[in-house]
């Protein structure tokens, strides 16, 4: 019976030992994919992506952009997924349902879990209902309708800062423009903002725990059995773990219970009179679909526009105030412009006013461009028509995915573009920029959200930056700390900080500690060592695989790194963060 085991035992491995070697040889010689050119490592397994995204922390993004330095502008980044970096091929990636059906790489949103929002859907007739569902409330007339709401949260932020005056008080930029992003949609989902303006420090942990969970998202899509197992944690384990999470976490409990106020509401004919809110209107809509007021589509959903309108928009603002501040005659010719339409520092105007400042235009136009949006590539399947890249056709059912901090980057559509320079938003040129200008995306998927988020950067910029307002300058920061650092989903930067509630009882200055951002695993504080036994492990394999893929000549023996110009030491470097001192 033992010689049975054993020889049944040896007989599985050498199957599975076999599958494995078959499975490597189908993906680099008998693929669809194989002609196309790229990393043979990349090619057979997705452990390469898996040692960039997770034992790197969200490196796999520029890994990707050194690929292309070496291989050209198209490439295949794993077993079933093709890249493409240049700008011409975006408006034939990312089209409109009239023009062809697209659909999503379903194992890229395993980020999000088993996430049901408009967001994460796959499906091209799907999304295309679920979108429909939600484009009524983010449209331009929507959200002029919302602006009074924009505008008061901007002036509760204006009437904290201005309280600040005369302190010496340093204050973290993104925490702050987090703090106004999240109330404002807070306000409109749930009719009620999440007070991030009145806590201390603005609520640090708020943008943390966005940031925190797009890490997590690269571990969910790697390992899916950690979905489940996270959910089946009791809170209380959760809390103890991860306590970083745990403002998201009471936020979707907050909701369902606001949800389940309004369906039992609904049931007994009591009709909900206060603020128009995005999700009571589609509970109380006979013509949204029962499948679309689901609890968990719902809280899904309520989850993915809390995290899309907050973090996005907070990091576009920091960046814009980063580099006005280190740019004094930038900061001079806004001001100077304000100042003709803003008689005086507390003088309002309507978003559709400030629209038609040409130079804040370009100021927030080259925000745009070097905050990026989304950092994480966005992968386009075609599923009923192949695709073609000059002379490379694209097979159909393919993902192609291309990054917008790529394309925004690119010296012959932006020349020296690690420059701020919103000169070149003034150019005969710029109407050619803005077709290149993707920080929301295009097509049938573009950011559902763009117009709020115009609004909240035009008032925003507007109130801050007023002339004579207030006397800001950068603190500890300089341009390097705001290079790209991490794909988390959304850009990590350079360096973080957190900055204390404390004042110094000598100087009266806000003291300022270092905090580090990001973990391994979901799982912290007492799973350490076994995030770096899992991460060494990796480590490990993957050096192992590069070294007998080597051996065995699938790997060229030149395999030099070329890194892109504007990459500088992104992929070496910690995380960002921006102060001002008041």
């Amino acid at each position: 019976m033992a010689f049975l085991n054993t020889s049944t035992l040896l007989y599985l491995a050498s199957v599975y030992i076999a599958y494995g070697v078959g499975l490597v040889i189908y993906r680099l010689y008998l693929s669809p994919l194989s002609r196309f050119p790229g990393p043979k490592l990349a090619a057979a397994t997705l452990w390469y992506e898996c040692y960039y995204d997770v034992a790197r922390r969200g490196k796999y993004t520029f890994k990707i952009a050194m690929m292309h330095e070496k291989y050209g502008p198209i490439i295949r980044i794993n077993p079933y997924e093709l890249h493409v970096n240049d700008p011409e091929f975006y408006d034939e990636l990312y089209v409109h349902g009239s023009v062809r059906r697209t659909e999503k790489f379903l194992w890229d949103l395993r980020m999000f879990g088993r996430a049901t929002s408009t967001f994460g859907t796959p499906e091209h007739e799907l999304h295309r209902i679920r979108r429909a569902t939600l484009s009524p409330y983010f449209s331009k007339a929507s959200v002029q309708q919302l602006e009074p709401v924009v505008q008061l949260m901007v002036d509760k932020l204006v009437s904290r800062l201005e309280k600040l005056q005369g302190s010496a008080a340093i204050l973290n930029l993104l925490d702050v423009f987090s703090a106004l992003t999240g109330d404002v949609i807070g306000q409109y989902a749930f009719a009620k903002p999440l007070g991030l303006l009145d806590k201390p420090e603005f609520a640090p942990q708020w943008q943390r725990a966005i940031l925190d969970l797009g890490e997590n998202g690269h571990m969910l899509k790697h390992f899916t059995w950690m979905e489940p197992l996270f959910r089946s944690m009791p809170l209380w384990l959760v809390r103890v773990m991860n306590p970083q999470v745990m403002p998201l976490i009471e936020l979707q409990m907050g909701f369902e219970e606001q949800v389940n106020g309004f369906k039992a509401d609904l049931a007994k004919g009591r009709k909900y009179t206060g603020q128009r809110t995005i999700f009571y209107d589609m509970i109380a809509d006979d013509q949204v679909r029962p499948q679309e007021k689901d609890s968990e589509h719902l809280r899904t959903e309520a989850l993915a526009i809390m995290g899309a309108g907050t973090i996005t928009t907070a990091h576009h603002l920091a960046i814009v105030s980063f580099h006005l501040l280190e740019n004094p005659e930038i900061l001079a010719k806004l001001q100077a412009e304000l100042k003709t339409v803003l008689p005086g520092k507390n003088s309002r105007l309507q978003w559709q006013q400030l629209e038609q400042l040409p130079y804040l235009n370009a100021v927030i136009m080259e925000g745009l461009r070097m905050s990026y949006g989304t950092a994480h590539r966005l992968q386009r399947i075609s599923p009923d028509i192949a695709l073609q890249y000059k002379e490379w056709t694209i097979p159909v059912g393919t993902p192609v995915g291309m990054t917008t901090l790529l394309l925004h980057n690119n010296p012959d559509t932006y020349p020296n573009p690690r420059k701020f320079d919103p000169n070149r938003w003034l150019q005969p040129s710029a109407s050619r920029l803005g077709k290149y200008m993707v920080a929301f995306s295009k097509g049938s998927r573009q950011c559902l959200g763009m117009n709020l988020a115009y609004c909240e950067i035009y008032l925003t910029i507007a109130a801050i930056f007023a002339p004579g307002r207030f006397k800001l300058e950068n603190y500890e920061t300089t341009a390097r700390d705001t290079q790209p650092a991490h794909d988390f989903l959304i850009l990590a930067f350079l360096r973080i900080q957190r900055v204390s509630g404390l004042p110094s009882a000598e100087t009266g200055t806000w003291a300022i500690f270092s905090t580090s951002l990001g973990k391994v695993l979901l799982l912290s504080r007492c799973t350490k060592k076994v995030q770096f036994f899992l991460r060494d492990l990796l480590s490990l394999l993957v050096i192992i695989g590069h070294h007998l893929f080597k051996q065995g000549k699938c790997v060229d023996e030149q395999d030099t790194e070329v890194k892109p110009h504007w990459l500088e030491e992104s992929l070496s470097k910690p995380i960002y963060d921006i102060a001002g001192s008041w």
